[in-house]
């Protein structure tokens, strides 16, 4: 993936409209003050500064996050990786999430789009409560729907981070890098590989698919396909982002089939998200049964875990994302 990012990217700055130039001059204003602590540490970066690079990733978790969930009261801390993006199950001393990025080179404008895209797919995961089902043992074979959702993350925070740099100050680069950043997420969408064949039904589709993504939940190309289905969803209301803080809450969720996997989320969800949960039921083509039961619209089960719950600081275990 970074390979087709950084190849996209080129193909852009070397554009008769692209200009060359350094480090964006001033940071774009943040679109709203969500709390939230990110924090850039470490070396690695090449020739961009921490503080421009936190700009860019703040500027994400305002396209994604519209209220801060209780667990995200600690920081992200973000670290250089030579490996693939990665948000670690290991927390820091004080419980912070560790996140690793693996963009960086010489040039800003050649990966500053990098790092949107990158920790925006991070970012989802922990939204997503992605250390619920982080045993070795216990299989995770719905996280390719995870993968997705953060792929679908990714393309939207890129689009809105572009309209973000388009209002802010005339005189700074940021909005003259906001065309270029446009045509970058425009032609991700485009790419043959993430369109659905011709005369062919998502459900139909999903069926010949999902065995495969679901022993290998890494399937780019195929979980790029769903994603780029997902994402108007997203875009009819951004606030449904906040309906991934109620994913993968069930103890049986790693091992679910699909229509169980997102019942659960249904139910967890509160009534707010409810509609936008069964639109993804619809969207897949999966059997809902009944419209989910009208008692559900009154809130999560009683029995529901603790959305705010979180993985105890330092608890072991693998990175999710290689």
């Amino acid at each position: 993936m970074p390979l087709i990012v950084a190849s996209i990217v080129c193909s852009i700055l070397l554009s008769p409209k692209s200009e060359a130039a350094g480090t964006p001059n001033k940071k774009p204003a943040s679109s709203r003050k969500i709390g939230l602590t990110i924090r850039v540490e470490g070396e690695g970066w090449g020739n961009a500064r921490k503080d421009d690079i936190e700009a860019v990733l703040y500027a994400v978790a305002d396209e994604l996050l519209t209220r801060i969930p209780a667990k995200l009261s600690v920081p992200i801390v973000v670290s250089h990786t030579e490996r693939s993006p990665v948000a670690l199950y290991d927390r820091g001393r004080a419980g912070e999430y560790l996140v690793e990025l693996h963009a960086g080179g010489t040039r800003w404008q050649e990966y500053a789009y990098e790092f949107a895209y990158e920790f925006a797919h991070e970012l989802c995961h922990i939204m997503s409560n992605y250390e619920q089902h982080s045993g070795a043992d216990a299989g995770r074979y719905n996280q390719w729907f995870e993968e997705t959702l953060c792929e679908a993350a990714s393309l939207h925070a890129l689009k809105g981070v572009a309209r973000a740099w388009e209002a802010s100050d005339p005189a700074s680069d940021w909005q003259a890098q906001a065309p270029q950043l446009r045509r970058f997420v425009d032609e991700l969408i485009e790419e043959g590989h993430r369109q659905l064949p011709a005369q062919t039904r998502l459900a139909a589709w999903l069926r010949e698919n999902e065995e495969r993504m679901r022993s290998d939940p890494y399937q780019r190309s195929r979980n790029e396909v769903v994603a780029n289905l997902l994402l108007p969803l997203f875009e009819a209301d951004p606030e449904n982002w906040d309906a991934l803080s109620y994913l993968n809450l069930d103890p049986a969720d790693a091992r679910n089939s699909l229509r169980e996997y997102l019942r659960n989320w249904y139910e967890n969800a509160p009534a707010q998200h409810k509609d936008f949960v069964y639109g993804v039921f619809a969207l897949l083509g999966v059997e809902a049964g009944e419209r989910l039961a009208a008692a559900d619209t009154a809130g999560p089960r009683p029995d529901a875990p603790d959305t705010a719950r979180a993985a105890e600081p330092g608890h072991a275990g693998t990175i999710l994302d290689r």
